[in-house]
């Protein structure tokens, strides 16, 4: 396509995850230069961070890891070679489309911090109730800081006496990027 900023991804190497050993990583290399379109990407993907100096866009796709550089691209936990295939055909369209849509899309310089599961335990309850299914809530706040789970496993943080603790908590959530439903959302 006419404009199209990358026509190919290539595969370069395949190796073993080594944070699931059932998973492969991956390093591929882009036909062309990402560093202009890295900052409309971190506008594009609301839950990824952004390193202008590197310059590095790091997301997660479902479980997977996807790290952008200006030539190389990298990922991990992913399935099988099909599945990178798949991921990174994927992944040039979103490059593509971004940067021809470009002229209306606001770049984003911004660098998204990951919130430390020490600043999230510190506004949940704190009651090791279980009910989310963790033994206790700084095991459930290290889930929701690498955004494996959601606000709303927690359910002491939405009975009633809690309204304070929730609004903080989805309020630091929302600024990071995280996930909120819209119902527990800040009104900006």
């Amino acid at each position: 396509m006419a404009g199209e900023l990358v026509e190919a991804i290539e595969i370069t190497h395949v190796l073993p995850c080594l944070a699931d050993h059932s998973k492969i990583r991956f390093h591929a290399q882009a036909s062309a230069d990402l560093s202009e379109v890295l900052p409309y990407l971190n506008a594009v993907i609301t839950r990824a961070i952004y390193n202008c100096a590197v310059p590095a866009l790091t997301y997660t796709q479902d479980y997977r890891i996807i790290c952008l550089h200006p030539r190389q691209i990298t990922g991990a936990k992913v399935d099988d070679i099909e599945d990178a295939r798949a991921l990174l055909q994927s992944l040039r369209r979103l490059i593509n489309q971004t940067w021809l849509g470009r002229a209306e899309i606001t770049p984003s310089y911004d660098r998204r911090e990951k919130l430390t599961p020490l600043a999230i335990y510190k506004l949940l309850p704190r009651t090791n109730c279980h009910k989310c299914g963790f033994p206790t809530c700084l095991a459930f706040a290290t889930e929701l800081a690498a955004e494996r789970r959601s606000v709303m496993q927690c359910a002491p943080l939405f009975e009633a006496g809690a309204y304070e603790r929730r609004s903080l908590l989805c309020e630091m959530l929302v600024d990071a990027g995280y996930e909120v439903p819209s119902a527990f959302r800040p009104i900006s």
